[in-house]
């Protein structure tokens, strides 16, 4: 249900009776496709342009999925008040009501992946109609469009009415028409979903270069905001940024406590390997791996913060 405001300002064209009558009825188009909070769209019967109309229509119900035209009455409220509305508009009847199969409409995508509900656990894409809305989930797919986390979208889709959708499948089609604008996102860094997964849990070294390296509780801790890392090598504590794509992962200026390794450890092997720059890696069930060249060379095995 579309939410009015109480203030209402009408184009004195729109009526066929003086400013002093009490009753008079008139008829308008109503556009069809309008969100939540935002005013309707209407015109009169001579009005070139759409127009937005703020009242409340009185045994009225708008769908954004049809397009309207509607034949109104305007009473004039007797003893209004200040900040009241000073007329009543109720639907004397509904003249016709389309449905619209296929409309464009103004869509903002915000700047990354969401964990949302759907047919199960997914990632969605956050929109909304314009900058005062909330962000909110968008469990579809728009064709023709090339998403990119880090950045902030402003594009115009042509959504399309699916006649009879398969259970539990969004009942619009959306494609692409045009890309409006594309900004970097504000946020200092903005990494793939992949790292915001690595950052919930804290990683622990099981495996080095095909060796079974658990008991040195050497660690590895992500933080996606950041785009950092932090961890131990079974002697020293360890920090730097990391850089991470869909398939590959960089580690570059790490930084070291300069405490002396007595003793056994596998510190200078971890190094080796989280300092190799044709690093790849994959994230499987509980672990995450890293790869040199196809070669296995670590796992990490997830434990909790």
């Amino acid at each position: 249900m579309i939410k009015f405001s109480t203030l209402l300002c009408l184009p004195l064209t729109a009526f066929s009776l003086t400013s002093l009558a009490q009753t008079n009825d008139f008829t308008i188009k109503m556009k069809s496709g309008i969100q939540k909070e935002q005013a309707l769209q209407v015109k009169y019967y001579n009005s070139a342009d759409w127009e937005p109309f703020y009242a409340k229509i009185e045994s009225f119900s708008y769908d954004p999925n049809y397009s309207y035209e509607l034949r109104i009455r305007r009473t004039k409220v007797a003893n209004s008040v200040p900040n009241k509305p000073s007329y009543r508009y109720t639907l004397l009847n509904t003249v016709q009501k389309s449905q619209v199969n296929s409309e464009k409409i103004i869509l903002e995508i915000n700047d990354k992946w969401v964990d949302c509900q759907g047919v199960g656990q997914m990632k969605c894409l956050q929109v909304r109609s314009t900058p005062k809305d909330d962000w909110e989930y968008f469990h579809s797919h728009i064709n023709g469009f090339d998403y990119e986390e880090g950045y902030i979208y402003k594009l115009i889709v042509k959504r399309t009415k699916i006649e009879n959708p398969p259970q539990d499948a969004s009942a619009y089609q959306y494609d692409l028409v045009k890309i409006v604008t594309k900004t970097a996102s504000k946020n200092k860094r903005s990494l793939p979903t992949a790292a915001v997964f690595l950052s919930r849990h804290k990683w622990k070294l099981i495996s080095l270069n095909g060796k079974d390296v658990a008991k040195y509780n050497a660690h590895l801790l992500f933080d996606a905001d950041k785009g950092r890392i932090s961890g131990n090598s079974s002697c020293n504590n360890f920090f730097g940024p990391f850089i991470i794509t869909s398939n590959t992962i960089e580690f570059p200026n790490i930084g070291t406590t300069m405490r002396a390794c007595m003793g056994d450890n596998i510190e200078s092997d971890l190094y080796q390997v989280l300092e190799n720059r044709e690093l790849h890696y994959d994230i499987a069930e509980q672990t995450f791996n890293l790869y040199i060249k196809n070669k296995h060379v670590a796992i990490f095995g997830l434990t909790e913060k």
